[in-house]
């Protein structure tokens, strides 16, 4: 959650050559629509847990608003598959493609769904990791500014958030896009939290925990 706070106070990407502790000098429309990309950014990455490379390649037609379904094309061993989009997600990803991402595409032509406003061009995984960072530092807080992050670390804290939620291990596989559960029993060690605890992201379906030890 602090994370998407922090998109509504970001600076924009630096511009080049930038003065010593300048700010960017950008236009405001197109802070907003980098704060609108930051946002898909976390829709994508933790809201859908693509892989770093699954969300690069990503492109604005691999959205399926009509369905609310992800197309991962350039999935890991060239694996496809479909990943579902949660309401929340899914306004993001619309506010972001139709509202803003024009603004950084300028007069040029990409299918990509992230990009940049230097280049006009599909964004680099360094560069989305980047404005993680930024992102992390955004919210002030310590613990996160401190630690060591990357789009990778969104991935497995949807993947800690939806096992604590009651997800069955299977189904969070699939959602992984995992070839064997034995790449997703790393978050078996959630199975035990207290069912009494309160899920903090209202985004995410609860589920009967009961069922966690049927499908490990």
């Amino acid at each position: 959650k602090q994370l998407f706070a922090a998109t509504y106070h970001t600076y924009g990407e630096p511009a080049r050559n930038p003065g010593p502790g300048s700010r960017p000098n950008i236009p405001e429309k197109v802070l907003e629509a980098i704060r609108a990309r930051d946002r898909a950014l976390l829709a994508v990455f933790y809201g859908c847990g693509l892989r770093r490379n699954e969300g690069v390649m990503l492109d604005v037609g691999d959205v399926n608003f009509d369905r609310s379904i992800l197309h991962v094309r350039k999935g890991k061993n060239y694996k496809e598959r479909f990943v579902p989009i949660s309401k929340t997600s899914l306004k993001y990803l619309q506010d972001y493609i139709y509202d803003h991402r024009p603004e950084l595409l300028k007069d040029g032509r990409s299918d990509a769904l992230f990009i940049s406003y230097n280049h006009c061009g599909r964004m680099r995984g360094q560069s989305l990791a980047v404005r993680l960072k930024r992102l992390m530092v955004q919210t002030g807080n310590p613990e996160l500014i401190d630690k060591e992050a990357g789009l990778h670390t969104l991935r497995h804290s949807i993947a800690t958030h939806l096992l604590a939620a009651g997800m069955p291990l299977e189904s969070i596989s699939r959602f992984l896009g995992h070839s064997s559960l034995e790449s997703t029993q790393v978050y078996t060690h959630l199975a035990g939290m207290q069912e009494e605890r309160k899920q903090p992201f209202s985004n995410i379906p609860g589920y009967e925990t009961g069922k966690l030890h049927e499908d490990e």
